[in-house]
């Protein structure tokens, strides 16, 4: 029996509830065949076959390579989705049908990977989709991705197929051979060119990256579809087992998937939470002068796919869509700027950091640095675990405030606008931060925030899960202190009235940034 009608038997075989019982006794089958396997959903159990094929970038035509392809694929998903992939099974010839369980001797004649079932709507693509993602199921994300790529093995030869420029003229090729071509031909090759000056003018980064330990064993397809909600935590799926080019990749261009997804769903408050959180775990700040060419570089990627033969009807239009961010994604960003956000706790500090980021230019929006999150990360804890009273002595501080300015100066050097949030209680600490700017030839505004300390007080009373550990001990201490700005040590700071709701403190900062500066 040749290797394709073997392959239909094994298709009808678990397109069949009988094939499930005594694994899934009952239970109704569904089956969704892709370009690279066959899968099937019996009640609590997903299996999945690669399909027996042979492609530029992966071969499946004999069965030991398949066999090979589901060990891999267990053991590369088991480390972001554990208790999902439960193993790789074979499946026996048994008389003149298949079985699960083999006798002595039986022939396997494919292998399956075994998975927990997990429901569609908890994908995030999904979730995107409906409106059901929010800010701290993405940091919950970011928390994951970023833990991972901190384990992953580092990568440092490299492999001629995940060079940028061979990356670049295949989806070039791609999107030129598919529905794009007839109408968008010459933005495919406007597209080219920029990312590939882009690619040019940061070769020595790129490499420099992977001399660093940068390029790791990653999950080589985070995007949004391959990302759900499993036992109540976001859970990265699907990795890729299948060729190391496509997974042994820059941590940046991992990540850049999962970025450039929630642009495509118009979801730009996700991904500068996303990036940012991740970024407060991996300090990967100097880094961010590639984070463009590639988001712009994963949104070729899906252009190209979309664009491709055998594609749903409204693939066109969102392969225009794709190559349409991929074009802005190489569009000259803003430049680099500081902003400094102070003022006592629960003044709204991060509230307003969160939505500067926004109001800045570029496609992610600002790097936010908050002297909260940067005091746990030096703790070793994450940013909602309260720390006792001698991780806030002043060396601790002091710690933290030095680490804060630090990766300032990297991203600054990076060309990212950077926030950091802070009380900055201390003229010193006030001054440091103008210096960096000046040091780093970028413009410099500080916006002080202003409430009365019965408004601070409620907002305590109120506040849960946030990393700041301020009680109303803590203010009372801040409210002892002097005043703290003071017009002539103090010229580029700006009072902010924060006793209003965010908007309206939104609007005011706003205003005084876009003010002359002094």
């Amino acid at each position: 029996m040749n290797t394709a009608c073997e392959q239909d038997e094994v298709v009808a075989f678990l397109s069949s509830p009988a094939a499930h019982d005594g694994l899934d006794p009952g239970a109704e089958v569904t089956r969704i065949d892709t370009h690279l396997s066959h899968v099937f959903i019996a009640g609590a159990r997903v299996y999945k076959v690669k399909r027996a094929v042979r492609y530029d970038f992966v071969d499946f035509s004999t069965l030991e390579a398949r066999r090979a392809a589901c060990e891999n694929e267990v053991r590369v998903n088991r480390r972001t989705a554990p208790d999902m992939y439960l193993r790789a099974a074979p499946l026996y010839r048994a008389g003149r049908g298949l079985s699960w369980r083999g006798e002595a001797g039986a022939p396997v004649v494919e292998w399956a990977v075994v998975m927990a079932r997990f429901e569609r709507e908890d994908q995030f693509d999904v979730m995107a989709s409906a409106g059901r993602l929010d800010v701290r199921t993405v940091e919950a994300l970011a928390d994951r991705v970023a833990a991972f790529h901190c384990d992953a093995a580092r990568k440092p030869a490299p492999r001629p197929g995940a060079a940028v420029p061979a990356i670049l003229d295949e989806l070039a090729d791609g999107m030129a051979s598919g529905a794009l071509a007839p109408s968008r031909g010459g933005d495919i090759r406007r597209w080219r060119a920029a990312a590939g000056r882009a690619a040019a003018n940061a070769a020595r980064y790129i490499a420099a990256r992977r001399r660093h330990g940068w390029v790791r064993e990653c999950h080589g397809d985070l995007h949004l579809g391959n990302i759900c909600l499993f036992h109540g935590a976001p859970t990265p799926f699907d990795a890729i087992e299948f060729n190391a080019d496509l997974s042994d990749i820059d941590v940046l261009y991992d990540i850049g998937f999962t970025l450039m997804d929630f642009l495509r769903h118009d979801r730009r408050d996700l991904a500068n939470a996303f990036l940012n959180r991740y970024l407060s775990e991996t300090r990967d700040y100097a880094g961010l002068r590639l984070l463009a060419l590639y988001i712009s570089m994963r949104a070729g990627v899906r252009a190209m796919v979309s664009s491709l033969p055998g594609q749903p009807p409204d693939a066109a239009a969102r392969a225009d869509g794709y190559l349409d961010l991929a074009l802005n994604m190489l569009a000259p960003p803003p430049p680099a700027s500081l902003v400094c956000v102070g003022g006592y706790s629960a003044t709204g500090k991060s509230t307003l950091a969160a939505r500067l980021a926004l109001a800045s230019g570029g496609a992610t929006g600002a790097v936010v640095l908050r002297s909260d999150v940067i005091r746990k990360r030096l703790a070793g804890v994450a940013p909602e675990t309260p720390l006792p009273p001698a991780a806030y002595a002043a060396e601790a501080t002091a710690a933290a405030y030095a680490r804060m300015l630090k990766d300032a100066r990297r991203a600054l050097r990076a060309g990212a606008p950077v926030i950091l949030d802070a009380t900055f209680l201390d003229p010193a600490e006030r001054k440091g931060a103008s210096a960096l700017a000046a040091r780093a030839g970028v413009s410099f505004r500080g916006l002080w925030l202003t409430a009365p300390k019965s408004v601070l007080a409620a907002r305590i009373v109120r506040r849960r899960g946030d990393a700041s550990d301020a009680d109303l001990g803590v203010l009372e201490r801040q409210f002892e202190r002097p005043a703290m700005i003071d017009d002539d040590r103090d010229r580029d700071w700006r009072a902010v009235d924060a006793s209003g709701p965010p908007e309206a403190v939104l609007d005011e900062a706003v205003s005084q940034l876009q003010g002359e500066c002094p």
